[in-house]
Formats: C-alpha cells, sequence, structure tokens
C-alpha cells in the first residue's frame, strides 16, 4: 500500500475533507495518515498521528513513520505553533525519500517578479511595490493616489491595508474591519508604518477600481488541479462578493459566491469577449510556467480581478487553495475534489516507481 499523509498545522484541521479523501484511499492502493508537524518525534522520526481504518471507518491514533507522500496544507500565521511547524516541514521538503503533492510557492513579491519575466503573462501583472521601510510606502504613495498592503507572506486576505489619500490625510483601513485610522501628518504615517513593519514586510499595489455597481469589491477565483495524468485542469470558478465599504473579495472575510456565468450574463458581449481571453490566456500559461520556474505543484486558487472595461488582473495566485468556491458553484464536482488528491498521488507513484 502507499502511505498518504495529511500535513496540518494542528490536529484534525479540514476534518471533513481529510475524512473523505480518506474514505476513498483504498481505490488506489493508498493507505492514508494524518499528522502535524510537531508529532514527529526528532529522535525516532516516528510520528505519532492518526491512520485511517477502512474497517472502522473512522480515524485510529497510532505511531508510524514519516508517510513517503504528502498532502501539505499547512498555513502559517504568526503564532508560536507555527513558527516551530515550518522549519519541520521544510526539513520534510529536503528529504529526498519523500514525496510533497505540490512544492508550494514563494511570497508574493518573489511571485510578482517570476510572472514580470513572462512576455505574455505581464501585461496581466498588477505594478507592485516592495514594502520594507517607511521610504517605501511614502514613494509608493506618491506614484499612486491610493494603494493597497499585504503581506509578503499573507494568505486569505489577512492583514491587508488600504491606504486612501484625500486632500488634508491619509485614511487606512484593514481587512479585520478596524476602525479607518485618520493620518495627519509624515510623523504619524512614520509611526503606523513602523510599527507594521516590525511584524512583516510587505507588498504595495495600487488599489483597483473592482467594485460592482453596488460599490461591492468582487473578484473571479478559479481552482486548478492536476489529473491523474498529471496534466492541469479547471475544477471550478465563481464570483466573490465583498461587504460593501471593504475593499476585498475574500471568502473567509465573509464575501458571497456566484457561479461565473450568472454574473457574465450582464456583461455587454463585447466586454465578455474581452474577459474571456484574458482569463482563457492566463490558465492557458500560468499553471505550467510556475511548475516550471518553482517546481512542480498540485493545485492552484487563481484571484482574478476584472474591470469595467474588461481589463483583467491577476490578483494573487495560491498553492494551497479553500474549495468553498466550487462547492457551491459546481457541487456535482464535490467527488472530483476527494478523488483529486489519490490519484495525483498515484500518478507520482507509478512515475516514481519507473524512474
Amino acid at each position: 500500500m502507499i502511505s498518504f499523509g495529511f500535513l496540518t498545522i494542528r490536529e484534525h484541521q479540514e476534518h471533513e475533507y481529510a475524512t473523505e479523501m480518506a474514505k476513498r484511499a483504498s481505490l488506489y492502493g493508498i493507505e492514508m495518515y494524518r499528522f502535524t508537524p510537531l508529532s514527529i518525534d526528532p529522535l525516532t522520526e516516528k510520528v505519532n498521528g492518526e491512520k485511517f481504518s477502512h474497517e472502522l471507518q473512522s480515524w485510529v491514533s497510532c505511531l508510524f513513520d514519516i508517510p513517503t507522500f504528502i498532502y501539505d496544507r499547512c498555513f502559517y500565521h504568526s503564532d508560536s505553533r507555527s513558527k516551530q511547524s515550518k522549519p519541520i516541514v521544510q526539513w520534510l521538503k529536503k528529504r529526498p525519500d519523500l514525496v510533497f503533492l505540490g512544492n508550494g510557492l514563494p511570497n508574493k513579491w518573489e511571485l510578482y517578479e517570476s510572472l514580470r519575466a513572462h512576455p505574455l503573462l505581464s501585461p496581466y501583472t498588477v505594478k507592485t511595490w516592495r514594502i520594507t521601510s517607511v521610504h517605501d510606502v511614502i514613494e509608493a504613495l506618491k506614484s499612486e493616489k491610493n494603494i493597497i498592503l499585504k503581506p509578503e507572506t499573507g494568505s486569505q486576505g489577512k492583514g491587508m491595508y488600504s491606504l486612501k489619500q484625500t486632500k488634508h490625510s491619509l485614511q487606512i483601513e484593514s481587512t479585520s474591519k478596524e476602525d479607518i485610522q485618520i493620518i495627519n501628518s509624515k510623523a504619524e504615517l512614520k509611526a503606523w508604518a513602523e510599527k507594521q513593519l516590525q511584524l512583516q514586510s510587505y507588498i504595495g499595489q495600487p488599489l483597483l477600481p473592482l467594485k460592482n455597481k453596488y460599490g461591492q469589491p468582487f473578484d473571479l477565483r478559479l481552482l486548478l488541479q492536476k489529473d491523474e495524468h498529471g496534466q492541469w485542469k479547471e475544477r471550478g470558478r465563481g464570483i466573490r462578493i465583498g461587504e460593501k465599504e471593504t475593499f476585498i473579495a475574500n471568502v473567509s472575510a465573509g464575501a458571497a459566491i456566484i457561479p461565473f456565468k450568472e454574473w457574465m450574463s450582464q456583461i455587454p458581449e463585447l466586454q465578455q469577449v474581452l474577459i474571456n481571453d484574458g482569463i482563457d490566456t492566463i490558465i492557458t500559461l500560468l499553471p505550467s510556467y510556475l511548475d516550471e520556474t518553482h517546481g512542480q505543484l498540485f493545485e492552484i486558487g487563481l484571484d482574478i480581478g476584472i474591470t469595467d472595461e474588461g481589463a483583467v488582473w491577476i490578483l494573487d495566485v495560491n498553492s494551497k487553495p479553500g474549495r468553498k468556491i466550487v462547492l457551491e458553484t459546481s457541487p456535482h464536482e464535490a467527488e472530483n475534489l476527494y478523488h483529486a488528491p489519490l490519484r495525483y498521488c498515484r500518478f507520482l507513484f507509478e512515475g516514481v516507481e519507473v524512474r
């Protein structure tokens, strides 16, 4: 049997997803385990985790060797558990006897530089600055009236800020729905920026006009995964609509989801052609380019911004995407979502056997 591990920062994270996958694992000759980086004994390299019992149809605690194939679903934050876990996962990725379904992606700045270097993808990239100092923030605001700051290593829309210049002040709004801060002087901006930059580096981008006629921010999320032949396939797409007076449309921040076709039916035909052409170009070129430049991936969540004129922008690429967009807009794809990691694991196993 192929040993396949579902790796998360916390025990029982994504419980339903892991369990539904495990119920189908035996169809592929796979024994499924789940564990956390901190459940590995550094001396014996044994794991104190759980194995899925096909007889009991449930998880059973046990001690086992580190699985040969690993599905990394670790989401890192600033907590101590994340900080302890990250170097362990990096150590696992360096081991030649282990195979990760996906290598993951670099930080947002490195990813931007990579996309900007591609002649056909660069027109779809948003102008981006690396923000590591107060000076960088000021220079970005000189370049654009309104900007957005994103943590260089962030995900799920957390820790982002919009900075909007008014006649006499600067308005700063965060995705955590805190009160809007009003900055009245360069000294106040300096104090605010220094406080944020002590915690992490950011990237800055122009705050694009990505709102519908009701003033709600929106974007398009696509989920792409590799199939049993190692070929990229689109699993689904949906429009995420954020709350009015906010500046992002992230599901974890409460965004609503509507089918892409439903949204497109309200768009003039000429703009539909432009939008579809841009999306098709991106999804045709981007996944394989990321494989070539950053190592093999299994899945990506692709966030695309669409302007009133039909211009298309790559907003973000995530190598550990959620599945809610697909489950809500294409529920018939649910079964494929549970089988896909197992099929791809089998594909990798057969490739390893050939070598």
